[in-house]
């Protein structure tokens, strides 16, 4: 019995030796086609190693696309880059190669690859003389790229009973309320760090861009029905970009879904009811980021509707449960984009913490850390204060600094 083991054993060895050899030797061939410029030759040695499913992996098929673009064969390159990107978006070096394959096509789609290519693209731009305003137009700060969207920390660890919702209202459905600039873009962004960083399982991730209001009260029912399940052993992130309101007359909060009326609490999102909902949950913590203000500002520092004339301050939500809520400003203070990041200014912070820390951050850390680079900027470069806010409930005072992600 133990001889047919170790005889097993030996033969696994010696079958995942020879598949090691066998690739080097194909790697060296590409290798010396390359640097000979045998392009065909390249393309030939790759695409025996990608024949094998083991064998498919990012590096893989740059490599082919390499040769490909070098032969002049662009359109398979494109795809080469692409299925690269598929198993590792943040690979500047992909972007740049289709970028470069779309320009030899004609496929105006390469200026939003420059972008993401980091420097080298930004170079091209430059050299080039292409104005990404005058092409893009107004949908050129949905554009931006940004050093906090390439690059994210990615984590061994796994989250599995951390479960996260993100909403993120850009554009909302009456023609008299302003877009919030980059609100899809931070939730999408947000959604990959809780991800590749902080570890939680895709699955559970759920993400809501524009946001009706029944869309977002079932979503917070999709967490009480987790929090349910889990009997108290699950942890939450809950993460909201878009408009706020306040009610005129009560000064309550309000979270406006995009099929709100602005003016008409009733077809909002009570803060209060927001805040009660996951307060009542039987969760381990909850912790909340809102970027958002409750003034009836809006991001580019004007008001939600031209009927506003002044901002209001809302009315202070005490919470219960095991909540924490980070929110992105204090009374009647409004929430500013980041136009350079194409980002909401907390939203920009609050990521780059994560990406600098590698996730391994307390809330305490992270929320000092947002709160001053939040104030110091936008005091100097919008002249105007924002001032991120930490309100807790009362059975987290004694322990919401140390909590982890």
């Amino acid at each position: 019995m133990m001889k047919r083991s170790i005889l097993a054993a030996l033969t696994l060895l010696t079958t995942l030796c020879t598949g090691l050899q066998a690739q080097n030797a194909e790697l060296q061939e590409y290798k010396e086609n390359m640097k000979k410029q045998h392009y065909g030759g390249a393309v030939v040695a790759m695409s025996r190693l990608l024949r094998n499913p083991d064998n498919r992996c990012a590096d893989y098929y740059y490599k082919r696309a390499e040769a490909y673009y070098k032969e002049g064969r662009y359109l398979y390159a494109v795809a080469d880059c692409t299925s690269a990107l598929s198993y590792d978006a943040a690979q500047p070096k992909c972007y740049y190669l289709r970028a470069l394959c779309k320009v030899e096509v004609g496929d105006p789609s390469y200026l939003t690859d420059m972008q993401k290519a980091g420097q080298d693209g930004l170079d091209y731009l430059a050299r080039n003389n292409v104005r990404i305003d005058d092409v893009l137009g107004n949908n050129a700060k949905e554009e931006v790229l940004s050093d906090v969207d390439v690059s994210i920390p990615v984590n061994k660890r796994k989250n599995s009973n951390t479960f996260v919702l993100i909403i993120s209202n850009e554009k909302y459905s009456e023609s008299n309320i302003s877009d919030v600039n980059f609100a899809l873009k931070d939730g999408k962004v947000f959604a990959e760090y809780c991800q590749k960083t902080l570890g939680v399982p895709k699955d559970n991730i759920h993400i809501k861009a524009n946001a009706t209001r029944n869309q977002m009260r079932s979503e917070v029912r999709w967490l009480k029905n987790v929090a349910d399940a889990f009997n108290g052993e699950a942890s939450f992130i809950v993460y909201y970009s878009g408009h706020g309101m306040p009610d005129e007359t009560t000064k309550k909060a309000y979270l406006l879904p995009v099929d709100g009326i602005a003016n008409d609490p009733e077809s909002a999102y009570a803060l209060s009811s927001f805040y009660d909902q996951l307060g009542e949950m039987n969760a381990r913590s909850v912790t909340v980021f809102i970027d958002a203000c409750f003034s009836g500002a809006q991001r580019n520092g004007g008001m939600l509707t031209a009927a506003k004339a002044v901002a209001i301050k809302p009315k202070e939500n005490r919470l219960t449960g095991n909540v924490v809520a980070f929110a992105a400003t204090k009374e009647d203070e409004t929430a500013y984009p980041l136009e350079a990041k194409g980002h909401g200014l907390f939203t920009y912070y609050l990521l780059k913490k994560l990406k600098d820390s590698k996730g391994d951050v307390t809330l305490k850390q992270l929320t000092d850390y947002v709160t001053t680079n939040v104030r110091q900027h936008s005091i100097v470069r919008n002249n105007n204060p924002q001032t991120p806010t930490v309100n807790v409930s009362t059975a987290m005072e004694a322990t919401w600094k140390e909590i982890t992600f």
